[in-house]
């Protein structure tokens, strides 16, 4: 038992690098000695690894095969695309593993994902109120302008407020859509820009919704609040919306068949198609109306070479486009075989896998008509560490279920938990 307990911390360790590397990595440049490029490169790999290290070892039989048949599919399509142009772009293969690192990892973890959850919750909201209520404290300890200049090229004179070392955008010009009047900067956590922190914010709230069976009602009123205070901290314009909407359709989305999950992604590309026209939005401004007559443009007017991934330039002007970077990045031919693997292999057990597995869609969907920030490991890492989770092991409920659906076997997992 202690040393499944030890397994399960060390799991949840590697989770804790994936997403919050940066961080520790801001410190350190921040107190210790200047970072570089290399050491970031260099932390994401060795997260990689040991996911593989700690996870591939936990699948087994058709789940097994279904991760090694991807992988192996994703190392193919590099080698064809390099054998066609002649150029290999490590971020677009790092892109593709990301999912199977986690997942696998996910796969692994024997705790209770209900308390890991909560306590994602609690490190990342305690971090942000530091940043919010002692902005020049957190400058000077974790500094992300110094970070961001250091490690991604960034110009100091390019950021808005250049008295601050907050990130770019912790001090934009503007009110802020939550708490209007005031002056707070948009928190960023441990994720040290706020982007991705509004990210975290959705994740944390589908997580909630999925899994609130396994919570306490004095613990979802917690988790409620602690959503709330996130989104004012962040003063999240996308997480605000997409949180609201995950709510309002999770009643649906818990009976909506898993299998049928690639309808939600079209039909939220076609949502966005439609807004754009009723609209009658014609140019590009930083607004998320604006941001999607970016991504339906630029999908209009993608080339043939960039809709079979052959233009290895084209997904670096799609920043602001999710899925014309997705496509550009990967091809259609990826693209579709992603959405159908995901729609119908990736099968998760119980109503709480099933609802978590269309809010995961419903997000990503939404996310790809105004940015590619789904593609980042510090995002990517929460959600298909749960779906990997949920793939694995069958919810407290279901223990009466004596026959695996995948593998024609009874399961030996542990359910979910409590928190």
């Amino acid at each position: 038992m202690n040393k499944q307990r030890y397994r399960n911390a060390l799991v949840e360790a590697v989770l804790w690098l994936g997403i919050g590397y940066n961080f520790a990595l801001a410190l350190v440049n921040a107190l210790l000695f200047p970072v570089s490029t290399a050491h970031v490169y260099a932390a994401e790999m060795i997260s990689y690894g040991l996911c593989f290290l700690l996870g591939l070892g936990a699948l087994e039989g058709r789940r097994a095969a279904i991760v090694w048949t991807g992988i192996a599919l994703v190392i193919a399509v590099a080698l064809l695309r390099y054998l066609a142009i002649w150029q290999l772009d490590p971020k677009f293969l790092r892109d593709a593993i990301i999912p199977f690192a986690f997942l696998v990892l996910g796969a692994s973890y024997r705790g209770s994902l209900p308390s890991l959850v909560m306590r994602l919750g609690v490190v990342v909201l305690l971090v942000a109120a530091f940043e919010m209520f002692m902005p020049q404290t957190y400058g000077e300890v974790v500094n992300p302008k110094s970070y961001f200049v250091n490690t991604r090229a960034a110009e100091a004179e390019g950021f808005w407020n250049e008295d601050s070392n907050l990130y770019i955008s912790a001090t934009r010009p503007g009110e802020r859509n939550w708490l209007p009047g005031h002056d707070l900067t948009r928190a960023s956590s441990i994720f040290v820009e706020p982007i991705t922190m509004g990210n975290f914010i959705i994740f944390f709230c589908a997580a909630i919704i999925a899994l609130h069976r396994s919570y306490s009602w004095p613990k979802l009123a917690l988790a409620a609040l602690m959503i709330l205070s996130l989104l004012v901290a962040s003063d999240g314009r996308l997480a605000s919306a997409t949180c609201l909407l995950m709510l309002l359709l999770a009643p649906l989305l818990r009976r909506w068949d898993q299998r049928l999950s690639l309808l939600i992604f079209f039909l939220i590309m076609l949502f966005g198609w439609l807004l754009v026209d009723v609209a009658r939005v014609d140019h590009y401004e930083d607004t998320l109306i604006g941001r999607v007559f970016f991504t339906v443009d630029s999908m209009k007017n993608l080339s043939a070479a960039s809709w079979f991934g052959l233009d290895m330039q084209s997904p670096y002007r799609y920043f602001d486009s999710g899925i014309a970077y997705f496509i550009a990045s990967q091809s259609i031919v990826v693209v579709m075989a992603f959405l159908l693997a995901y729609s119908f292999l990736l099968r998760l057990r119980g109503g709480e896998g099933q609802l978590f597995k269309n809010l995961f869609m419903f997000a990503f969907a939404l996310s790809l008509l105004v940015s590619n920030g789904y593609f980042s490991v510090k995002t990517a890492a929460l959600w298909w560490f749960v779906c990997g989770y949920l793939w694995q092991y069958i919810p407290v409920h279901m223990r009466g279920d004596p026959v695996d659906e995948q593998n024609g076997q009874a399961p030996s997992l542990p359910d979910y938990g409590r928190a």
